[in-house]
């Protein structure tokens, strides 16, 4: 099961909970490392085999040029 959901109207992913990312992550849209206790957006996309893959996005669109966050 995703921690992500698919808007049907419009096709895109919704994110569902802002939370912060353990230490040493880094966003999977800037690539840019995440500091601590910085909010982000949790993501998680199933695999055809083995456990999802859990990914973490800047929550503030600004940190993450061209990346939108879709709440």
């Amino acid at each position: 099961m995703s921690d992500t959901v698919t808007d049907k109207a419009t096709d895109a992913g919704v994110w569902e909970y802002l939370t912060y990312a353990p230490k040493g992550e880094r966003c999977s849209g800037c690539g840019k490392a995440i500091e601590p206790l910085e909010p982000v957006r949790r993501g998680c996309e199933d695999r055809t085999s083995g456990p999802p893959v859990v990914f973490y996005r800047h929550a503030n669109s600004a940190e993450c040029p061209g990346e939108t966050v879709v709440a």
